[in-house]
């Protein structure tokens, strides 16, 4: 990113005569920086900056802009009737998915409410002026208590000394919708055929590709129409069918591949009697490919298998009851992403309700990939697992959700929400089924480059009983205040101790700890010797505090222990997160967002603001 980045350092909002001083220099300092440097530089070290790159030396809203790729939105909240706080924020979907970071400006040190400005990436550089306005006054319009005068693209940016909070570095914001995105099907992705009717004499391949699911469900009629168990029987059944008649395939071995252009014909479909299925083939050299329905329409269609099945079962005018021990389990899930997306789980539900109810796009997604894969257990049982790694994940949400990216980080986030409300678990190395052990995770064991093994995860039957479990997981998270980022092995034993520690994150330490990467205490093989040392440091500074005042502010603890420890601001914080709750736990304090009430209560000399604050329970 190229934009000004003044080298005068700040402690405090800049006098006019340093604004001055910034904006006779700034004009001079054009850096190529990438988004992280630019937080760290803007938000611990309070330099200023300029977001455009301009065609002369001049700041005015007159000087035309080489281009931008950052935009920022300021709300200092000086309307008490109309303001919007960091809390609102981190329930806001739309900055959830579009934001890259937020701070704190100077003028939130002694404020009774947040003032903070938030960053974001814009998904290409824009070079007209009038576009970066447009740009503002969408976002104005969607947030009417944002400061409206930040708009110029000459305008100064202070930053601070807060330290900076990630919304998502990978986030991109639509410089040509400017709205959430929507959901599409199939038909809105592709092309349409230029100059044709679309109409029943197209083969049923082509009309699924054009998302023409209607004329194929109308032809096919009731010729294949099913009552099914379970999806599982669903899709042997669709795999035992001649693809060729139900696909209206070419009729004549060989023929031309759907999947790319070729002079001679060399696709072919054959039915392999030793799996009692058909099989598509493609003998071309440069591009080969062999599969079944269901994975030809995955390849050809770009969409997961369980959506393929969904779609076969749809068109085919098939119904799955759902009555098997399989099909219960995926009649659970379904109803489970109904109850979250409709809020009707907030009534039964609320603590799980609260932590799902910000990811109700994404967890519904995942619930169904979790359903990708079915294997018969060693009691001869059917169930339900998946192994995409985290990066596969994130690709596979960002196709379903119509996205151009979504961050590994944001993937890996949601999916510890499920994990450790045990919506889904990760199954033991023991219990993962044999050929999915011997082709992937010992391959893996043999690669020296690699440190972790990828995660066997199943979904979990979701019956009101296993949801009540999820529930009181979920309370226990929202009274120890976790946040979205802290997660881990270490905050887990902290929380629920070791044994559901080493069943949610198994790999956290064991490979770290083989070669020699970390150290565990003495005292405690679950905690990390840096991790001992950080909460000793920091038990130490809260008690001094409040022996004194009779309360510090968390973010001044987090302060003092990065200067204690040699270590970032966001780094600390992010460390702190993980060990505070067991901090507060064993010697009764508590923390909140502060009160007037107890602003009161506590005797706080200083001027009002309403940070986090710790202080002993009576």
């Amino acid at each position: 990113m190229r934009l000004y980045l003044s080298s005068i350092e700040n402690t405090e909002k800049p006098k006019n005569i340093l604004v001055k001083a910034i904006s006779a220099t700034i004009l001079e300092e054009l850096v190529d920086i990438s988004m992280e440097e630019f937080a760290k530089e803007l938000t611990e070290n309070g330099k200023t900056a300029v977001l455009a790159e301009l065609t002369e030396p001049k700041l005015s809203k007159q000087t035309a802009i080489i281009g931008q790729e950052l935009v920022m939105l300021d709300f200092d909240n000086k309307d008490m009737n109309n303001i919007y706080t960091i809390d609102a924020l981190e329930a806001d979907e739309f900055m959830l998915d579009n934001a890259c970071f937020i701070y704190r400006t100077f003028s939130d040190r002694n404020s009774e409410v947040d003032k903070f400005r938030v960053v974001f990436r814009l998904d290409r550089v824009v070079t007209s002026t009038k576009e970066i306005e447009a740009i503002y006054q969408s976002l104005f319009k969607k947030y009417p208590q944002a400061d409206s005068s930040v708009g110029q693209t000459s305008r100064l940016f202070f930053g601070s000394n807060s330290g900076y909070e990630v919304i998502d570095w990978d986030n991109r914001l639509d410089t040509t919708k400017l709205v959430e995105v929507r959901n599409t099907d199939i038909s809105k992705e592709v092309k349409a055929i230029s100059g044709e009717m679309i109409d029943d004499s197209i083969p049923n391949y082509e009309l699924l590709k054009l998302g023409r699911f209607d004329i194929v469900k109308e032809k096919l009629g009731d010729n294949y129409k099913q009552e099914f168990p379970d999806d599982y029987n669903a899709m042997n059944y669709f795999k035992s069918l001649d693809m060729r008649g139900f696909l209206e395939l070419p009729d004549e071995n060989p023929f031309y591949d759907i999947f790319h252009e070729e002079t001679e014909p060399s696709a072919s479909v054959f039915y392999a009697e030793k799996y009692g299925i058909f099989l598509y083939k493609c003998f071309s050299e440069s591009h080969p490919y062999c599969g079944n329905i269901i994975s030809l329409l995955e390849r050809y269609l770009k969409i997961s298998s369980i959506e393929v099945v969904n779609l076969l079962v749809e068109i085919s005018s098939s119904k799955v009851t759902n009555t098997s021990k399989l099909g219960q389990s995926k009649f659970n899930a379904q109803k489970f992403k109904k109850e979250l997306q409709s809020g009707e789980l907030e009534e039964n539900y609320p603590e799980l309700y609260k932590y799902f109810s910000r990811y109700q796009v994404e967890i519904p997604i995942i619930l169904d990939f979790m359903y990708d894969y079915v294997y018969t257990d060693e009691n001869g049982e059917l169930r339900y697992l998946n192994y995409y790694s985290i990066n596969n994940l994130a690709k596979q949400l960002a196709r379903a959700t119509n996205k151009k990216k979504i961050s590994i980080d944001r993937t890996r986030q949601i999916l510890y929400h499920m994990i450790v409300t045990e919506v889904v678990k990760k199954k033991p190395e023991s219990e993962i089924p044999e050929n999915i052990f011997s082709n992937l995770i010992l391959e893996q064991k043999k690669d020296s480059n690699k440190l972790r093994t990828s995660n066997i995860y199943e979904p979990t039957n979701l019956t009101d009983e296993n949801k009540g479990n999820s529930e009181g997981i979920a309370k226990i998270l929202r009274e120890n205040k976790v946040t979205v980022g802290s997660l881990s092995y270490e905050l887990v034993y902290r929380l629920f101790g070791e044994e559901k520690a080493y069943q949610d994150f198994p790999q956290s330490y064991e490979p770290l700890i083989q070669r020699k990467m970390i150290k565990m205490s003495k005292t405690n093989s679950n905690i990390s010797q840096a991790s001992e040392k950080l909460e000793k440091t920091a038990v130490k500074i809260i008690m001094n505090e409040i022996e004194k005042k009779g309360y510090v502010y968390e973010k001044d603890v987090i302060s003092k222990l990065a200067k204690a420890r040699r270590l970032k601001i966001n780094d600390t914080k992010k460390k702190f997160q993980k060990i505070r709750v067991d901090i507060y736990n064993k010697y009764d304090l508590n923390t909140c967002r502060l009160t007037k009430e107890l602003y009161n209560q506590l005797g706080i000399k200083e001027k009002y603001s309403s940070k986090n604050v710790i202080y002993k329970v009576n």
